[in-house]
């Protein structure tokens, strides 16, 4: 569908009159990052800015959770966006004026700019609540980089009183700035963990020591399998991007190996590792863990050990509700120009997203927001130190979430 072009407009110089606002949030968050678990003053600083606004503001869920909700008419239906909160433990090389203060942590997720673009996007639909076809949840999250977060939202109640008919939300991406991502079906894939144990064989009087060098073995060997490794460059990460819009077969059948052992704690996984299998579809996990248990069958036999493989957790497969996409299409093409639209045709086969959990519930979908300026070297490549945006970012994520909302809200039925 499309809206009003004067409502489209209105968006527009709305988001540019923030601009500033929302660029000090960004930078605000950024020099005061807060690891998952511990987003006392991050959850603090955001429920001030939007208190200001006039939300009903609800803090303490999930521990460091807020949800702020925008009522329009009770009676009517509700969407919500999800905003993700929390820092990672890295250390920021970035020399900006508004770098890290904190050391050892640092936004490098781009969740300041998730969370600075989800203020923006609340003064906006705050501004046109009159062109409303119903209500607006904005879920600000913790523990995101733990995939810990989303289940104790919903268990804390962030899904209820409304429910929720669909959920949205952003995630900055190494695309160039202007530019939002669609990707109908599979947006990031889940994982299953594992812990393999090895143990030798009755009679063989195998050290510890030797079964931690037969575990090293065995991850260096399963590490060994993966076709797929994460850029590490931006040459790198443009051609795995352009390769997402061809869809080529072999990205979409990935499979992605990861075996560790512990380093924080050696002592205590002697002769042990973990394993986890991220792959385009369930099928192909079976054909992983296949491959892996053919491979132990075979290192066991060499070594004089046995190995028994305990399931640790699975993460579901981030899915997009196929039509939330498709009947979205237009309004944000509208909002930002069909133009500054990239068409995914296959996942981005790293990383996970515990929004998955909130898209069990009700229909949900995930858009990639472009952050990268080359020319100003800000590439937007996640979990590194010097990750940083363009922050012209703020205007396309707030105007296209905005003008999503709206629509989004146009197409459902109050039940």
């Amino acid at each position: 569908m499309t809206i009003d072009p004067r409502t489209i407009q209105s968006i527009q110089n709305c988001a540019s009159e923030i601009f500033d606002e929302l660029v000090q949030i960004r930078r605000d968050l950024h020099q005061h990052p807060e690891l998952s678990g511990h987003e006392e003053w991050t959850t603090h600083y955001l429920a001030g800015k939007l208190n200001q606004i006039g939300l009903d503001v609800h803090t303490r869920l999930g521990e460091y959770g807020l949800i702020a909700d925008l009522t329009t008419d009770p009676a009517k239906a509700s969407v919500a966006l999800r905003v993700d909160i929390d820092a990672l433990p890295i250390q920021e090389s970035n020399n900006c004026d508004y770098r890290s203060k904190i050391p050892g942590l640092m936004h490098a997720c781009g969740h300041d700019v998730h969370s600075a673009i989800g203020v923006g996007t609340a003064i906006i639909l705050t501004n046109l609540a009159t062109k409303l076809n119903g209500n607006v949840r904005f879920i600000f999250q913790p523990e995101e980089e733990e995939i810990s977060g989303a289940l104790k939202m919903i268990h804390a109640g962030a899904l209820k009183k409304p429910t929720p008919n669909a959920i949205l939300g952003i995630h900055v991406a190494p695309i160039p700035v202007g530019n939002i991502a669609l990707t109908e079906g599979l947006f990031l894939a889940g994982f299953d963990h594992y812990l393999v144990s090895l143990i030798p064989n009755q009679g063989c009087n195998k050290t510890l020591n030797a079964l931690d060098h037969v575990a090293e073995k065995a991850c260096r060997m399963i590490l060994g399998f993966n076709q797929w490794h994460l850029p590490q460059n931006w040459k790198e990460e443009q051609a795995l991007w352009e390769r997402m819009q061809e869809g080529y077969a072999d990205l979409q059948n990935f499979i992605i190996y990861d075996a560790s052992l512990d380093d924080e704690q050696p002592a205590i996984w002697r002769g042990q590792f973990g394993l986890g299998i991220k792959t385009a579809n369930t099928h192909l996990r079976r054909i992983a863990i296949g491959r892996v248990r053919a491979y132990l069958n075979t290192l066991c036999r060499l070594t004089h050990t046995r190995y028994q493989i305990e399931p640790m957790g699975t993460m579901p497969d981030m899915i997009n509700d196929c039509h939330l996409v498709r009947s979205t299409r237009a309004v944000l093409a509208q909002a930002i120009g069909s133009n500054h639209i990239v068409q995914l045709k296959a996942a981005f086969p790293f990383n996970c997203e515990d929004f998955a959990f909130y898209t069990k519930y009700i229909p949900g979908a995930m858009y990639w927001l472009g952050g990268a300026n080359p020319a100003e070297d800000k590439f937007a490549m996640l979990h590194t130190p010097n990750f940083d945006v363009d922050e012209r970012c703020f205007l396309t994520g707030t105007i296209g979430m905005a003008a999503l909302i709206i629509d989004t809200l146009k197409g459902v039925k109050t039940t």
